[in-house]
């Protein structure tokens, strides 16, 4: 095809810049979201599980003059079909009761098996055999501040920085003044999380006098068993403190996944 004479020398004469170039046909990079979503779909915790579960929790308030000792439980929990099921041993149930009987004669004697029996609870045991649905929740309405490579473990991985909004109650709204809530995910090469850590700090004020401050940070290390994403490791801190009184909590759970 000739290009008409008047035509060519119109673009000829034209300055530099104000032809306007074809538009590009290169699609758009996915959405990191989007993405992570896809691979958590496609691990619905269909296939069953059996697991030994350690916890390790301590408890701290104030300036306690004697430091409190670590409790620790283990249970044994399946997954499947039949829903959840979780073991306690006689021996440790035995402990526990008797720690209860102890504090008949000293009310402020410690009881450390019966808290980290009370404190592995049962939506904790559920989550951390099946990591997704507790993941995809606080993946709701989060934005990507960050999403580049970094070493983990040694090896170059993804990891995605995200702004997270953490529920908070309309009872409660109207005593919280500032909210800061962020996560960073590490990837596989498929899109699924080989880790993450969380943090949320919420401050406010009560009765125009009380000022509060809760912090609570955890990570996470997720392991795989069939189409299920497993939480191997769960370290959590929560602090909370307001009226002059602080509180703490730092709990460890190990997850083994058994034959």
């Amino acid at each position: 095809m000739v290009l008409p004479a008047t035509l060519l020398l119109l673009a000829l004469a034209a300055p530099p810049g104000t032809i306007a170039p074809p538009p590009s046909s290169a699609p758009a990079p996915p959405d990191p979201l989007a993405t992570l979503v896809g691979a958590l779909a496609r691990l619905p915790a269909t296939s069953p599980v059996r697991a030994r579960v350690e916890h390790r929790v301590t408890f701290t308030q104030g300036d306690e003059e004697k430091a409190p000792p670590v409790g620790a439980a283990s249970a044994t929990a399946s997954a499947g079909p039949e829903g959840l099921r979780i073991t306690w041993s006689p021996a440790l149930l035995a402990r526990a009761e008797s720690e209860e009987r102890a504090r008949l004669l000293d009310p402020d004697a410690f009881t450390p098996t019966r808290d980290a029996v009370g404190d592995l609870r049962t939506l904790a045991i559920a989550r951390a055999l099946d990591a997704v649905p507790e993941m995809l929740r606080w993946l709701h309405d989060a934005q990507v501040l960050e999403d580049k490579v970094e070493p983990f473990e040694g090896a170059p991985t993804r990891v995605l920085l995200l702004q997270v909004k953490p529920p908070v109650a309309a009872r409660d709204r109207k005593y919280v003044k500032d909210i800061e809530a962020t996560a960073r995910v590490w990837l596989a090469p498929d899109g699924v999380p080989l880790a993450t850590e969380r943090r949320v700090l919420l401050k406010g004020r009560i009765f125009l006098i009380i000022t509060f401050e809760i912090e609570q940070k955890e990570s996470l290390r997720f392991g795989r068993s069939g189409d299920r994403l497993v939480v191997v490791r769960h370290e959590s801190d929560n602090r909370s403190s307001g009226a002059g009184e602080r509180r703490d909590r730092h709990a460890v759970t190990e997850v083994s996944v058994l034959e």
